[in-house]
C-alpha cells in the first residue's frame, strides 16, 4: 500500500501531490489514496486573540513508553482480495518463537473473508521482547486454501511488524501449499498498517452537553491522537484541545472529552494522528443551551441492525436529528468472546451511512439480547462483564452503570428533555425483575430528580405486558410497581421507548394510580419482519418494511407537545401521533 504524505505550505492551505501539482482541497487527482495532511498547527501557547468560546489549549503529554516485556499482543491480518483467497476452515496461528504461538480465531465470526481484516488481541502474556526470534504463520489443518495480503503486529500497542503484498503465499494441505511460512526479514515495518489509514473508525459524536463534548475514535495501533477545535471550518491551524494514546486494552478506541465549551456555539472538530490532520475526519456540532431550557428538538431511534446493507440510515441522516438513539440489537454478535463483540462493533461503524449519522448527530445507546451475549439471555450469563467492556469501548456516554452497580444504564439531558437508558439484560431475573432492585431504585431516583418536561424511559425490550415473554411481560408485578413508584413521586411527562420485536407499533398502556403511558416501539432498522397482532391500546402496527421513529418536540409553549412519526426505509412518513404534556399528568394536577 502506498501512502502519500502531503505537506501544507504555511498558511497556504495547499498540498503538493505526487505528480507535482498542487491542490487546495486535500485531494490529488488520479489517485485512489486519500492524502494525509500535515500543517503548521501547534499545541503550545495561546493566541492573544483566542476566542473565549474556545477551551484551553491542551499541553501535549509525554510520549508513550513501551515495556520490554510484552503484556498484550495485537495481530491484524488482511486476507487477499482474490478468488478463493478466504477461508473459515483452516486453523491459522502466528508464532514469535518455536513455542509462543497464538491461534487466529474469533468465536462467532466468519474469519478470513476475502479482502477483509481480522484483528486479535492477546492479553496477560509476560513475554520478553528478547524472546521473539521470528514472525511465522502456521496453517495446522484444513483443506481450504487461504491467502494473506497483510500481516501487522503490535506489542502493547507499538507497531513492530507490518508486511504487505503477501498474496502469493498460499496456505493449505496440498503439495503446492504452505503449512508454515517465516518472514525472512523478521520484525520489520514494510508498511504503516494493514488498515488504509491510522484512523480506522470515527469520529463519532457522543454525549454532548452545553459546556462539554465527547468525540469517539478508533486507531489501528497506539498512536498519538489529538482533537483540534475551531469556530470556523478551517482546522489547519486550530489548536489541539485534547490528546489520547489509544490502547490495545480498549481495542484502540478512545473518547476525547473536552470541557470548557460555551452553550449555543457552533464548533468544528477534526482528528490528527501523529501530528497530521486526517482527511475526512471533520465533524461539526452546536452545543445545546443550558439544561432545562425550553425549545424545539428532534431525535430519532431504532433497533435491530443485522443486515450488511443498512440504507435506512440515509433518510435518518437526512432528517438531521439532534440525537439518535440505538435501542438494542445494535449488532448481532450473540457472543461472549471479546474480539467477536469488537468485530461486530467495528462492522457496524463500517456501514457508511451509519458512520455518517454517528458523526452528524449525538449518538447514544443501550443494548438488548443480541448485542449483549445472545438470544434471550439474562443476568445469569457468565460473559456479561465482557459484554459491558466491549459496550463501554464503543460508545461515548458520560458514564455507564455506577461505581457500586455494573451495567450499561445511564442518563442524558438535552434542553428540557431527559432520557433514561435502562439495562434490560445484565440484571434480568434478579429480584424477580427485569432490571433488578438496585437498578430500579437508581431509575426511580434519577427520574424523580429530573425537572425535564418530557422524560423518556429507553429499554431494548417492550414495556407492554401483551406480547413476547422476552420483555416486561415476564415481570408484570415489577413493571407495575416501577410505574406506581414514579406516580407516587409525582412524576409527569413519562414516555416509553423500546425495540426488539421486528415490527413497529405505537400503544397506549393502561395503568392504575396515574395516567396512561405511550409506548413507541421502533424495529427493525435492518432485519427481517415479524407479524403484527392486535393489542389493547394499539394505535397502529407496521410489519412489512424497515423503520425508525422520529420524535419532534416543542416545549416552549403553554402545553408542551411532541409528534412521534413512524418512517420507513424510503424515508416516507407512515403514521404519526401527537401527544400533549397535559395528557401525561397525574389526576388532579394543576396545569
Amino acid at each position: 500500500m502506498t501512502t502519500w504524505i502531503l505537506l501544507y505550505a504555511a498558511c497556504s492551505g495547499t498540498v503538493t501531490c505526487p505528480d507535482g501539482s498542487t491542490s487546495a482541497d486535500a485531494y490529488c487527482p488520479d489517485t485512489t489514496t486519500t492524502p494525509t495532511i500535515t500543517d503548521s498547527a501547534t499545541d503550545t501557547g495561546t493566541s492573544p486573540t483566542r476566542d473565549p468560546a474556545l477551551p484551553a489549549v491542551a499541553p501535549e503529554p509525554d510520549p508513550v513508553t513501551f515495556p520490554d516485556t510484552i503484556g498484550t499482543l495485537s495481530i491484524a491480518v488482511r486476507t487477499a482480495d482474490t478468488t478463493y483467497a478466504g477461508t473459515d476452515d483452516n486453523s491459522l496461528s502466528v508464532c514469535l518463537n518455536d513455542t509462543a504461538c497464538w491461534k487466529l480465531d474469533a468465536d462467532d465470526v466468519d474469519d478470513f473473508r476475502v479482502g477483509e481484516l481480522d484483528i486479535h488481541h492477546f492479553e496477560g502474556l509476560a513475554l520478553a521482547r528478547s524472546a521473539v526470534d521470528r514472525v511465522e504463520i502456521r496453517s495446522e489443518s484444513g483443506d481450504d486454501q487461504w491467502r494473506p495480503e497483510c500481516l501487522a503486529l503490535q506489542f502493547d500497542g507499538e507497531p513492530v511488524h507490518c508486511a504487505d503484498g503477501l498474496s502469493e503465499l498460499k496456505f493449505g494441505v496440498e503439495d503446492d501449499e504452505l503449512q508454515t511460512w517465516t518472514d525472512p526479514d523478521g520484525l520489520h515495518l514494510a508498511c504503516g498498517s494493514c488498515d488504509p489509514t491510522g484512523l480506522t473508525h470515527g469520529p463519532m459524536l457522543g454525549a454532548l452537553e452545553p459546556d462539554r463534548a465527547r468525540v469517539w475514535i478508533r486507531t489501528d495501533a497506539t498512536r498519538r491522537v489529538g482533537l483540534r477545535l475551531s469556530l470556523t471550518a478551517d482546522l489547519h491551524n486550530a489548536d489541539v484541545v485534547a490528546w489520547g494514546d489509544p490502547s490495545p486494552l480498549d481495542d484502540y478506541t478512545h473518547t476525547f472529552d473536552v470541557a470548557g465549551l460555551t452553550p449555543g456555539v457552533a464548533y468544528t472538530a477534526g482528528v490528527q494522528v501523529e501530528g497530521a490532520l486526517e482527511a475526512g475526519t471533520t465533524l461539526s456540532f452546536t452545543t445545546p443551551p443550558a439544561i432545562g431550557t425550553p425549545g424545539d428538538a428532534t431525535f430519532s431511534f431504532g433497533s435491530c441492525s443485522k443486515y450488511d446493507d443498512q440504507p435506512i440510515f440515509t433518510p435518518i441522516a437526512a432528517d438531521d436529528p439532534d440525537l439518535f438513539l440505538f435501542v438494542g440489537d445494535n449488532h448481532y454478535a450473540n457472543s461472549d468472546h471479546l474480539d467477536s463483540l469488537r468485530w461486530h462493533y467495528r462492522w457496524a461503524l463500517d456501514v457508511p451511512a451509519r458512520a455518517t449519522l454517528a458523526r452528524q448527530a449525538v449518538t447514544l445507546a443501550t443494548w438488548d439480547d443480541h448485542d449483549y451475549v445472545g438470544n434471550n439471555t439474562d443476568g445469569s450469563e457468565p460473559g456479561r462483564d465482557i459484554a459491558v467492556r466491549a459496550f463501554d469501548e464503543y460508545w461515548a456516554h458520560r458514564s455507564t452503570g455506577t461505581d457500586e452497580l455494573a451495567g450499561v444504564f445511564h442518563t442524558y439531558e438535552w434542553q428540557d428533555l431527559a432520557f433514561f437508558f435502562v439495562d434490560d439484560r445484565y440484571h434480568r431475573g434478579d429480584d424477580d425483575s427485569l432490571l433488578g432492585q438496585a437498578q430500579t431504585d437508581w431509575l426511580i431516583d434519577a427520574v424523580t430528580a429530573s425537572d425535564a418536561t418530557f422524560k423518556f424511559l429507553v429499554c431494548g425490550s417492550q414495556w407492554t405486558l401483551n406480547g413476547s415473554d422476552d420483555s416486561w411481560a415476564s415481570y408484570p408485578e415489577a413493571r407495575d410497581a416501577l410505574f406506581q413508584a414514579l406516580f407516587d413521586q409525582g412524576v409527569e411527562g413519562l414516555v416509553l421507548l423500546s425495540g426488539d420485536i421486528h415490527r413497529s407499533e405505537f400503544l397506549w398502556l393502561e395503568t392504575t394510580g396515574g395516567y396512561d403511558l405511550l409506548e413507541l416501539t421502533s424495529s427493525p432498522l435492518a432485519n427481517s419482519n415479524a407479524g403484527c397482532s392486535d393489542r389493547d391500546g394499539q394505535l397502529f402496527c407496521h410489519d412489512d418494511d424497515r423503520f425508525y421513529v422520529r420524535v419532534d418536540v416543542s416545549t416552549d409553549t403553554d402545553d408542551p407537545w411532541f409528534v412521534a412519526t413512524l418512517v420507513n426505509e424510503a424515508g416516507d412518513d407512515l403514521e404519526s401521533v401527537v401527544v400533549k404534556h397535559s395528557e401525561l399528568t397525574l389526576p388532579g394536577a394543576v396545569q
